[in-house]
């Protein structure tokens, strides 16, 4: 037969259909398709959007998942969430890896091997029902579960004849002192709640609220707060991520934080007479022996500071004090918080900022220490709490362990307290099954499947039922499946709105008749006398505590230090030289119940005589399971030094004003004439398309790095290939350190009008589209990296290699997006995919473009809502007004690029102290 070009094509096309189809099969863990039977609303390359809840930590954040084909491949806030708003974290960004990751686990498990889920069940069955027989406890451990799931445990241990008391709930990061606290103070069970955005001054005593508690929440606060002219100021023993946010940073001697509140108090109280429902003459007699020259003394902290605030707190009604956090808070932190509220109370800010949420009827439950000492547990059900993970610090909880006949955990990895399980059941993972979370009263985020398990996993809540009905014990449970129960509890609007939101009435908030009364000033620190009190520094790497599993989070530079795949011991360069250290010598630490070495890093950011370590890092130092300010360690050299990995960028300006500030009592910067340009006038007749970034509201999260990692199929590189200069991110947050500040600058390619990378590209592989963006071609360039080194703004990345995926984390990848390859220079595109797919929706729709319709994948995610994505062509759209605003400038202006990106400068009215 004669080969024709159409009898080759059709015979060639065939053949490597057939081959990809072979090749996948072999390695993909499921169908080539994973939607074979598609929902009737599906269509192929139009992605589908489901409200869930975020799990990564006790947040809650509402989210929304992107489908494409059956797959997800893009996280969300969702909009409609109180808590989020549309914005996640780093950490709720990275939780897509968490879905692919190659080491998740596939079937269940014991100490014998793998095996399939009928034996499984069986097993499991086997193990409550000798437990039943021999007339012992059976008891879940898991983390917090404040829905549908939680009250399914209740009613499952309640059928199995089991009080619900036997839930524990394993949350080692939790801040149970401002609780404790705020029911000293007001003799209630309420749950205190932070308003930021309705204050006009917000104190911080130690609380880094935008990296722990609730941070995408509070960021968002903060960031109102600075946009309505209100102040911030910080109190505590570290430069923090949250203090470098505010307006002023103020040092104090750790231990000392109670002097300092209960002296303001007074202070407060002088000015207000607010004694809010106490006695006349009780509150003032309580803070009688905190006078200001005490205060002062006792501090260090000078008198005009503690008079000015105590000053500014009744000035700027309604103000707002937060805290403790974890930074201070040591073995006096519920009197601490007690303070705080006492404060609060005095300031008149209960029921304006600080609202007390009712909790309704909470039922007592087995502490974690009732449990470690017990001896009659016959059965132990885990539910994604790994306490063995954070070493010494539950070694009681660790050592009840080898006591229970029989312990089965529901796990996605098989961490180290699923290895000491006798029986291992993958559970599937929160964006593949349903649920339900109530972080705080009037809010209940529905958690619905946004795709079918990558895996064979099963609901942990159904083995439940599963093994009930095996044993013949089903009363109070239901007949159908867990996934029944929650949906037939969300109607569906609440369904499509992603649950259910109200803001509940305040309880009744006055001060107790004993508050103050047996109020602990000192803070005892365990360990060595000698030793140096060592500060726990919270960080959104490490929401739960624990080293990071994802890579992406690891890969991903700490905001104030760079250092990436690493922790760090941050101290004063006065505390190295005592130790005769350098930044990158290893330092040992000995805490009171291990050892750990990490790098030193000197900076003047934090107090001299102490040391901060990250919290992920921290756990073998402590013994009292408490991630606080609680105990000293011992330090000294190791000898070894090394260079931990570290993203490009200088810490300093060198006098170029990167990042401007401007007054706050007049937020003009100079006006800058045209420049004369050697390029012929560029047109964009239809759009011009452009980033606006308020440096005011930006704390340096991290988060839009994050979203653009996972938007635009950016690979990870490690460790190494990080410290050779070779990371991959397209968003830089670059931080600088100009000595009376800290400021943070996020950086991308600025979409310049006169690119000087354009014109000395070989291969026209970068060009200027009509929409004003500048385009990259992949399949056009050829690796001179002409354009890397001709950008002033040092942006572009270079692939050094072709970066290698596992079957599983490709089918995670955005299939909008190209998967660059070796020898190919990559950058920021403005998140083009989405500009085409807003662009083509408008004109199917028969329509013009809505301001704000298309948002990039880094302005959609960001707490702070610093990041703008608009149509500069549109004088009406929220990016021109920006842009026009007195705040408003152009990086490295003198250059005359004409960049896309245009910057807020900060308000800033003082240096910090």
């Amino acid at each position: 037969m004669t080969t024709t070009r159409r009898t080759f094509l059709g015979t060639a096309i065939g053949a490597m259909g057939t081959g990809l189809v072979a090749s996948c099969s072999e390695r993909l863990p499921r169908f080539l398709v994973p939607n074979a039977v598609p929902t009737d609303d599906a269509m192929p390359g139009i992605a589908q959007f489901y409200r869930t809840v975020c799990r990564e930590c006790s947040a809650g954040c509402g989210m929304t998942a992107r489908v494409r084909e059956g797959r997800v491949v893009k996280l969300e806030g969702s909009l409609d969430h109180p808590v989020s708003r549309g914005a996640l974290c780093p950490r709720g960004q990275a939780a897509i890896e968490s879905l692919y990751d190659p080491e998740r686990l596939a079937a269940p498990h014991t100490i014998a091997g793998p095996l399939g889920w009928d034996a499984a069940e069986h097993t499991f069955a086997a193990g409550i029902q000798r437990a039943l027989d021999g007339g012992k406890r059976i008891v879940v451990l898991s983390r917090p579960e404040p829905g549908s799931t939680g009250a399914m445990f209740r009613t499952w241990l309640a059928a199995l004849g089991q009080p619900g008391t036997q839930l524990v709930t394993f949350e080692p990061m939790a801040a149970t002192w401002l609780r404790e606290g705020a029911h000293r103070a007001f003799g209630s069970s309420a749950a205190p709640r932070l308003d930021l955005a309705a204050a006009r001054l917000v104190l911080s005593i130690g609380d880094d609220f935008v990296e722990d508690g609730s941070p995408v929440e509070h960021a968002r606060g903060l960031a109102q707060l600075r946009a309505a002219n209100g102040r911030s100021i910080y109190i505590g023993p570290r430069l923090s991520l949250t203090a470098a946010a505010t307006d002023e940073w103020i040092s104090t001697e750790p231990g000392t934080e109670m002097v300092l509140v209960l002296g303001l108090a007074r202070l407060v109280l002088e000015r207000t007479g607010t004694r809010a429902g106490l006695s006349a003459g009780t509150l003032e007699s309580r803070l009688a022996p905190y006078d200001l020259a005490t205060v002062a003394a006792r501090t260090q902290v000078e008198p005009a500071t503690i008079r000015r605030l105590a000053t500014a707190l009744v000035d700027a009604a309604p103000s707002l004090v937060v805290g403790p956090g974890r930074a201070v808070a040591g073995s006096n932190a519920v009197a601490l918080a007690e303070a705080v509220c006492v404060l609060n109370a005095v300031a008149g800010n209960v029921g304006k900022t600080l609202h007390l949420a009712p909790r309704g009827d909470i039922e007592p439950a087995m502490t974690l220490a009732e449990l470690a000492t017990a001896h009659d547990i016959g059965a132990l059900v885990i539910h994604h709490a790994n306490p063995c993970g954070f070493g010494p610090m539950y070694a009681d909880l660790v050592k009840m362990f080898e006591r229970v006949p029989f312990i089965a955990a529901f796990a996605n990895q098989l961490d180290e307290t699923a290895q000491r399980a006798h029986l291992v059941l993958p559970d599937h993972h929160f964006l593949e099954t349903w649920s339900d979370v109530a972080p705080r009263a009037g809010v209940i985020g529905l958690q619905q499947p946004a795709m079918s398990p990558v895996l064979d996993t099963r609901a942990a809540a159904d083995e439940l039922l599963v093994v009930a009905r095996a044993l013949g014990k089903t009363t109070g449970l239901p007949d159908g499946s867990f996934a029944d129960v929650v949906r037939a509890a969300f109607d569906a609007p609440a369904i499509e709105r992603g649950g259910r939101f109200s803001e509940p009435a305040d309880e009744p908030a006055t001060l107790a008749p004993d508050v103050l009364a047996t109020a602990a000033v000192h803070a005892d620190l365990r360990g060595p006398k000698n030793g140096y009190p060592l500060v726990v520094a919270p960080t959104l790497r490490h929401l739960d505590g624990l080293l990071a599993r994802s890579m992406l989070l690891q890969e991903l530079p700490d905001p104030l230090t760079g250092y990436t795949w690493t922790g760090w011991v941050e101290l004063h360069p006065a505390t190295a030289l005592a130790l005769g250290v350098a930044s990158g010598d290893v330092v040992a630490l000995d805490g009171a119940s291990g050892r750990i070495e990490l790098p030193a890093h000197v900076s003047t950011r934090v107090r001299a005589g102490l040391l901060a370590v990250p919290v992920g890092y921290v756990a073998p130092l402590l013994a009292d399971g408490l991630f606080g300010f609680t105990t000293r360690v011992h330090a000294q050299r190791t000898g070894a030094r090394i260079k931990p990995p570290h993203v490009r960028g200088g810490t300093r300006q060198h006098g170029r004003e990167l990042s401007r500030k401007v007054p706050r009592s007049l937020p003009q910067l100079p006006k800058v004439a045209p420049l004369p340009s050697m390029y012929p006038p560029v047109d964009h007749p239809v759009h011009r398309w452009g980033l606006a970034i308020d440096l005011d509201s930006c704390n340096g999260c991290g988060a839009c790095t994050a979203a653009c990692y996972i938007e635009n199929n950016l690979p990870i590189v490690g460790a190494e290939q990080v410290e050779l200069g070779r990371a991959m991110s397209w968003l830089d947050v670059q931080t600088f350190d100009d000595g009376d500040e800290v400021s943070f600058l996020p950086l991308m390619c600025q979409h310049c009008t006169n690119a000087p990378c354009e014109s000395v590209c070989p291969t026209e592989a970068t060009y200027h589209t009509s929409e004003g963006l500048n385009a990259q071609v992949y399949t056009r360039c050829i690796g001179t990296r002409y354009c890397e080194n001709n950008c002033p703004y040092d942006v572009r990345r270079f692939n050094f290699f072709d970066w290698r995926r596992d079957s599983r984390e490709r089918l995670g990848l955005n299939p909008d997006v190209t998967v660059r390859e070796r020898g190919v220079t990559e950058k920021c595109t403005m998140c083009v995919q989405r500009i085409r797919t807003g662009e083509e929706q408008a004109k199917v729709e028969g329509r013009p473009l809505r301001d704000g319709e298309i948002v990039s994948a880094c302005s959609a995610t960001c707490p702070a809502q610093a990041i703008t994505f608009g149509d500069l062509k549109d004088p009406a759209s929220a990016i021109s007004k920006l842009a026009a605003s007195g705040r408003a400038y152009h990086l490295l202006e003198e250059l005359n690029t004409q960049p896309g990106v245009v910057y807020l400068a900060r308000k800033r009215d003082k240096a910090r102290t």
